[in-house]
């Protein structure tokens, strides 16, 4: 009897762990299977972007070098190319940049058209410029660049900007422009329209509205000596940039310092629109500041130079341009254009 109910509760205990066994399976096997359907993924960079955020990590690399400048060849970075600038002084230049970038750590530098360009003795490109009609734009590294170059910016004004009849809606057309008293020069369709640029390949209508916008402020502040001719000597005998491939907005402030004239910090915009930008221009404007402004007139243009004098009651921005301001009184009335003029840049100046 006793050997019986061993056994009976053998075969009991046996059969609660099946039982139990059983049941843990049913419960746990949905939540297994789900969990076996979920694939790790991963965020892979498309390869084409993972080049360009390499090459802008090279530029950025390269940045701490420019301006550079020996017997050979001058090399310098251009911001709305977003290329490094290689002017060729002698034949040997290109083999001594070659040379130069393998002794600063910079070899990726040599024979790399998508990121260095060369002018010869001539001062004719020989490695075809970057269009940013062609690239794609990629925010990310737009911001980069406006950030890690700050300070850095050129312009390039022979673009053939398109204009806009869009208006705001606090604007009317038949505006009058407030009178300022400023000293207006045209960079085209003027007497220095033909007035060669330090390089001898592009005169000031072609690439001027930096230092026709330096020449406009100087002559209002300190007096009609001021010229483009002026400028742009003060320009070459300084050895600032001002080429074909544009100028610095960091040269035009130190020179317009140098002249005794006050300047603020940089405003830097991200492309904004004027109702983005019009309110910290005012504040400034108000306090008897004007502006020495940066800004882009098509999607993926170059950059432009103009001087903001004054913002009226309802928002618009009224500016002495040497080359949208040219066939009327100055100054225009830059929201006629909207939604661009684009800004990008600008600094404050006054006596």
């Amino acid at each position: 009897m006793r050997k019986t109910i061993i056994i009976a509760s053998t075969i009991l205990v046996f059969i609660l762990f099946i039982i139990f066994f059983v049941s843990r399976f049913k419960n746990q096997s949905p939540a297994t299977s789900n969990q076996s359907l979920v694939t790790p993924t991963a965020v892979i960079l498309e390869e084409d972007q993972e080049s360009r955020i390499r090459n802008q990590e090279l530029v950025n690399s390269a940045l701490s070098f420019t301006p550079y400048e020996d017997e050979n060849f001058r090399f310098d970075y251009s911001a709305e190319t977003n290329k490094l600038v290689v002017q060729e002084k002698t034949p040997e230049a290109r083999e001594k940049f070659f040379e130069w970038t393998n002794q600063n750590g910079l070899p990726e530098l040599a024979g790399n058209p998508e990121l260095v360009v060369f002018e010869n003795q001539n001062n004719n490109l020989t490695i075809q410029q970057f269009n940013n009609s062609d690239q794609d734009f990629d925010p990310v590294i737009d911001f980069l660049n406006i950030f890690l170059n700050f300070g850095r910016g050129e312009e390039n004004s022979n673009q053939n900007f398109p204009t806009s009849n869009l208006q705001l809606p606090n604007q009317t057309s038949n505006l009058q422009p407030p009178t300022s008293g400023f000293i207006y020069y045209a960079q085209c369709d003027s007497p220095y329209a033909d007035l060669p640029l330090p390089d001898g390949s592009c005169n000031l209508c072609q690439a001027g509205c930096g230092p026709s916008t330096v020449a406009m402020i100087t002559a209002s502040y300190l007096g009609p000596n001021f010229n483009p001719q002026t400028i742009v000597d003060m320009y070459k005998s300084r050895g600032f940039l001002l080429s074909c491939a544009g100028s610095r907005y960091s040269d035009a402030k130190s020179l317009l310092q140098s002249l005794g004239l006050k300047t603020t910090d940089y405003l830097v915009f991200d492309y904004e629109s004027s109702d983005q930008v019009v309110s910290d221009f005012k504040k400034y404007l108000d306090a008897g500041w004007t502006f020495f402004t940066l800004a882009n007139f098509k999607e993926n243009g170059g950059g432009h130079y103009f001087w903001v004098t004054e913002i009226d009651d309802t928002g618009n921005i009224w500016a002495y341009d040497p080359y949208y301001g040219r066939f009327e009184a100055p100054p225009i009335n830059e929201n006629s254009r909207y939604p661009y003029p684009k800004y990008r840049l600008a600094f404050g100046v006054k006596k």
